[in-house]
């Protein structure tokens, strides 16, 4: 199936996650929604209690807001950042499904392709 997958991912062993799957959301949801969903996940997993309620009172709190992914400087709503190290990673894949049974279950995916900006001839 297709799905919105959310992942932690990090530069280096000493900020990796366990667990780096965060979050499994359905595909027919706009980026908008999926980037305020992924920026409530890294607020509630990473900032202290204070830093919680900063945030709650008005997003002008916020050092690591979730911003779309881009395509040659533009805005592309099917990939989501959020965070510094580890951070959230959102994206649409494909093919979405658990292999193995209860107790040894494991997720797999396919990753799908950033589109291809067509160059344009003068």
């Amino acid at each position: 199936m297709k799905a919105w997958l959310i992942t932690w991912d990090c530069c280096g062993d000493h900020a990796k996650v366990e667990d780096n799957i965060a979050a499994i959301l359905n595909s027919r949801l706009s980026g908008k929604h999926v980037r305020d969903i992924v920026e409530l996940l890294y607020v509630n997993s990473q900032y202290s209690p204070s830093e919680r309620l900063s945030y709650a009172n008005g997003k002008k709190f916020n050092p690591y807001p979730a911003e779309f992914g881009t395509l040659e400087g533009v805005p592309f709503e099917g990939e989501i950042i959020c965070g510094h190290n580890p951070f959230l990673h959102a994206r649409r894949v494909d093919d979405c499904h658990i292999v193995g049974e209860d107790g040894d279950e494991k997720l797999t995916w396919k990753e799908i392709p950033k589109p291809k900006v067509p160059a344009f001839h003068q």
